[in-house]
């Protein structure tokens, strides 16, 4: 690994941590475009992925037992089939035409409430969180963008912010854990990835540190706004290149 790529995944690290702690992950969808600017994309998503487990590691011990287990069960399998369907068909699915659609529902969200309307009902439906939780988990599996219909459908539930972390946490901990072995069958993490990642791992730590104390100092009454202003960068993020 060359200088250059190091400082970028130190980099990406810091910010997906601090991101983790603090707002649920909602500036995580920078991490895979950052590693593409110094690595390939399968040597990226695979590189990403333990450093991914170990940040979510240390985010639950931080929020440990603050997480919605009703919201979890809802959530939890579908998501789990969605990472099984993307994981049968990656490469067949087009990953452009799934930006765009997470993208656009995305900014509409972070629209919706900044033009001062409440949450959709429909949203925080049971339904419709089995939904998300799918399409969390095929974006997760495909572009480690699982965030965003994640953080719609919790937003509209109004969780409290420790909780909706928390929550945000878990479930992102299982699905990279069930990512795992479709990522080894690929071949899209090996032992020398695993190497490269390995000393980045007290990074991790730090990341998540940091991004907690800046959660407790952070009113929860600016919590709300912060996070639907990451969703919609990101929702922004998402079309950009799918334009």
């Amino acid at each position: 690994m060359t200088l250059d790529m190091g400082l970028m995944l130190a980099l990406v690290v810091l910010l997906s941590g601090i991101s983790k702690a603090a707002f649920a992950g909602g500036l995580g969808l920078l991490a895979m475009p950052l590693l593409l600017l110094v690595f390939d994309a399968n040597t990226a998503l695979g590189l990403l992925l333990p450093l991914l487990i170990m940040l979510d590691a240390f985010t639950i011990r931080r929020y440990w037992q603050r997480w919605n287990w009703m919201v979890l069960r809802q959530l939890l399998p579908a998501a789990a089939l969605g990472v099984a369907v993307s994981a049968l068909l990656l490469g067949a699915l087009s990953a452009t035409q799934l930006q765009w659609v997470i993208g656009a529902g995305s900014v509409l969200f972070a629209l919706r409430y900044f033009s001062g309307l409440q949450s959709s009902v429909l949203l925080a439906s049971k339904p419709m969180g089995v939904l998300m939780g799918f399409i969390s988990g095929v974006s997760s599996t495909l572009l480690h963008a699982g965030g965003p219909p994640l953080a719609m459908h919790l937003l509209a539930r109004k969780l409290p912010s420790a909780e909706y972390i928390a929550t945000s946490a878990l479930f992102f901990a299982l699905l990279n854990l069930l990512k795992l072995p479709a990522f080894i069958v690929q071949q899209q993490l090996n032992w020398t990835l695993l190497l490269w990642a390995l000393p980045f791992m007290p990074l991790c730590y730090v990341a998540i540190r940091f991004g907690y104390w800046l959660k407790q100092h952070l009113a929860d009454k600016h919590f709300l706004p912060l996070v639907h202003l990451l969703l919609l960068l990101a929702g922004l993020k998402l079309l950009w290149p799918a334009g």
